[in-house]
């Protein structure tokens, strides 16, 4: 299986883009440029480069606490 070789689950691609997997699907049926994933019966494969180079383009929003001073 030489062709899923370096391939990341949804729970890893997630955890690579720092957020939780239901917004890991939420970006993947959102942005038209989200990376494709290998879809192996139910399971649903990532290339990590391109989830990389996809965060690149799209920084991850930073949430502020509301009680930490303003920057």
């Amino acid at each position: 299986m030489r062709e899923l070789d370096g391939l990341i689950s949804a729970p890893q691609a997630a955890e690579l883009l720092g957020v939780n997997r239901a917004t890991l699907y939420r970006y993947a049926s959102t942005y038209d440029d989200f990376p494709e994933p290998t879809k192996i019966g139910r399971t649903v494969l990532y290339r990590p480069d391109a989830l990389r180079e996809w965060r690149r383009d799209h920084p991850a929003i930073r949430k502020h606490a509301a009680d930490s001073p303003p920057p």
